[in-house]
């Protein structure tokens, strides 16, 4: 069990699921792409080869759902949380 200061404890408030989505992103003038690593109903953690993020922004995401011959684009707009090397932490603004 962790305690509540444990480095280990995850402090996600919703549940996060693996999925691969090619998603776009968007901080004016610069424009990138990544895939998704995970996802959860609050946030998404996205690979991308983009370095240039600064916690605290706002991005504008637009995720590519492919079924079929039907492609889908959902849009949303999300804020810089974390960063690493590879990649990007985003947590979904309120709409």
């Amino acid at each position: 069990m962790h305690s509540a200061t444990s480095p280990n404890k995850d402090r996600r408030i919703a549940r996060r699921e693996a999925a691969v989505l090619e998603v776009y992103l968007r901080d004016e003038p610069l424009r990138c792409r990544g895939t998704t690593l995970d996802i959860s109903r609050c946030g998404v953690s996205v690979n991308t080869k983009w370095k240039n993020f600064t916690v605290g922004t706002l991005i504008d995401l637009v995720f590519v759902q492919r079924e079929g011959r039907v492609i889908n684009l959902l849009r949303y707009t999300a804020i810089v949380v974390r960063h690493y090397d590879g990649g990007v932490g985003l947590r979904f603004c309120a709409s």
